[in-house]
């Protein structure tokens, strides 16, 4: 058995209409972009579905230093661009641009990348979440509490299955799916091995602790798991 571990992390740059002295975060670029990053959550689903691209936000700092306006240049769907909108917007004070050293109101292009599983692994320290008992013993836990279910035994099934889940930030595992379940109860026990196969520690990325999707490939062997039923 294998594990896949997989990341959708978020990437900021941020480019300004020409001032000589544009409008900038007060807390800097750098500290500004880890907490874009660490406030705009994946879903679940975002993740399990490698949702990658950029979304693109032209907002207006006035001279005073707040955003009073911003419009949706490109958008992802699944409302990213609408929860983005919604971080900038309790984000706090910028410096505002100057001009001739007086404050002046200035638009900033706002480009945000959301990396691709693989963009994502090249472009950072990236190391994935693992079974806190490592990987040996995760792997006999789980035969181990697997239970063949009755309705699968008299259909017959055998087989190769893949269990794609989610190991959060704290270690827990949740969004346990099967794919393409065959039904006859299999997601039932395999979720049910795979809670009582140990804890995990999750992924982490730059040093923080992350969310991140997983692959567990597994075999059904009808003559192997016969005396589990």
């Amino acid at each position: 058995m294998k594990l896949l571990g997989t990341l959708c992390f978020l990437a900021l740059s941020i480019s300004l209409y020409g001032q000589n002295n544009p409008a900038r975060p007060k807390e800097g670029d750098e500290q500004f972009a880890a907490k874009l990053n660490k406030q705009l959550k994946l879903s679940n689903s975002e993740i399990q579905r490698d949702i990658s691209g950029e979304v693109v936000l032209d907002f207006r700092v006035n001279e005073h230093g707040k955003i009073d306006s911003i419009d949706i240049v490109r958008d992802l769907g699944d409302k990213i661009s609408l929860r983005l909108i919604d971080i900038l917007k309790r984000s706090g004070d910028w410096e505002p641009a100057k001009k001739n050293g007086s404050p002046v109101a200035s638009w900033v292009r706002f480009p945000y990348k959301v990396l691709s599983l693989r963009e994502s692994a090249s472009s950072s320290l990236l190391v994935k979440a693992e079974p806190i008992e490592g990987m040996s013993t995760f792997i006999e836990k789980f035969y181990k509490n697997f239970q063949y279910p009755p309705e699968a035994l008299k259909a017959g099934l055998s087989g190769d299955y893949e269990l794609n889940f989610i190991v959060k930030e704290d270690g827990k595992i949740t969004g346990v799916k099967l794919k393409d379940d065959p039904g006859y109860g299999v997601l039932t026990s395999a979720q049910r091995a795979l809670n009582r196969a140990g804890k995990w520690k999750p992924a982490t990325q730059n040093g923080e602790a992350v969310k991140s999707s997983v692959v567990v490939p597994f075999k059904l062997n009808l003559k192997e798991f016969r005396t589990h039923i």
